[in-house]
């Protein structure tokens, strides 16, 4: 079971947030242990807090660690306004913290969620202890990206049209290429196509196509004013940006750009580089993921840091046995490990991949 929390949104409106705080000693706690540092988890468009698994099952969790699901994501679903962007997902975000009365957090967001973090960072930086930003996009994507997101969206749209299945698959298909580079592993099976497959369909089905085409296409294309010079000055912590070197959507260079932006705007900034990783490398490289994470949040804290709880588990462990994941033993973030888990490519026929996509047209 995980919690929830009503908020009232930028529109007026009531948004029950799905939620989970982790400590040292609760997986599942009511709150935060106030003495050590708070690390808040941002989600990639697509997905819920699930893909934070390893994240939360790891070293990190000698800190407070919280999640949460989007609007119109996970748990939380909802509707959301045509103009939704990353401004109202900020504030709703802040918002999120006032209600579960959190402090200054390390933010950390992943693909769309480090475009929110990033926009928290500049909107109420009161609210950030630092930023890190994994899979950042770039104000203006790539123009192959932008016609792999205009694509997914058009083979949705006719599938609801044509209650067309195939074309559906064809659409889940390029989502696990766009975050996973078509890399195929059981947690991603279990949590991006078991678990979010059917949850996508409350949120996302034909009843809410407007919603799925707002937060999955209008939100990165046309709802996306660039930041400014002035934008980034108002950011007052540190940045880590960690980009993903096998990410098909945004090559290298975009992330330097936003680096150098940041520097010149005179945010310390970081760079890391994660080999191979797809754009959700949380879920797939979760060692030099979360190594990088710790190392970042110790070098800009002043709290002490509690030891690692022994056995870790993970706030969805029951959630995703239930589907039939194994959790594999804890994960080992020692500067001399490389266990990850083996990789294998997603065929576009995939059964499981189908079984997914099925929710959505009855």
């Amino acid at each position: 079971m995980h919690d929830f929390i009503e908020v009232t949104v930028t529109d007026g409106t009531a948004v029950n947030y799905r939620y989970n705080i982790s400590t040292p000693k609760n997986a599942q706690a009511q709150s935060i242990d106030p003495d050590i540092p708070t690390l808040l988890f941002i989600h990639p468009e697509y997905q819920g807090s699930e893909v934070w698994y390893n994240q939360f099952s790891s070293k990190l969790r000698r800190f407070n660690l919280v999640s949460f699901d989007l609007r119109a994501h996970g748990e939380t679903g909802g509707k959301i306004p045509a103009s939704y962007s990353r401004v109202e997902a900020a504030e709703d975000t802040a918002r999120l913290m006032d209600a579960l009365n959190l402090p200054p957090a390390h933010i950390i967001g992943n693909s769309l969620g480090a475009d929110i973090a990033l926009q928290l960072a500049v909107a109420h930086p009161e609210k950030c202890a630092s930023t890190t930003l994994i899979s950042p996009i770039p104000d203006h994507e790539p123009d192959e990206t932008t016609a792999g997101r205009k694509e997914i969206l058009e083979l949705v749209l006719q599938s609801y049209e044509t209650a067309d299945k195939e074309l559906l698959s064809h659409a889940g298909w390029g989502v696990m290429q766009l975050l996973f580079s078509n890399v195929d592993t059981s947690l991603i099976r279990c949590v991006a196509l078991a678990l979010n497959g059917p949850r996508a369909h409350k949120s996302w089905g034909r009843d809410n196509a407007d919603v799925f085409a707002t937060m999955c296409y209008t939100y990165f294309i046309t709802n996306r004013t660039p930041r400014t010079r002035e934008d980034y000055s108002h950011i007052s912590t540190p940045v880590l940006i960690i980009h993903s070197m096998g990410d098909l959507a945004t090559p290298l260079e975009l992330s330097k750009q936003l680096e150098d932006t940041l520097d010149d705007a005179g945010v310390h900034t970081q760079l890391v580089m994660i080999d191979d990783a797809p754009r959700v490398s949380p879920m797939t490289h979760p060692v030099p993921i979360n190594r990088a994470i710790e190392k970042f949040i110790v070098l800009h804290t002043s709290t002490g840091r509690p030891p690692t709880p022994k056995p870790i588990f993970s706030p969805w462990d029951e959630t995703l046995k239930e589907l039939g994941w194994v959790p594999p033993p804890d994960i080992d973030d020692s500067d001399d490990s490389d266990d990850e888990e083996e990789f294998k490519v997603l065929p576009s026929n995939d059964k499981d991949l189908l079984d997914a996509v099925s929710h959505f047209i009855p």
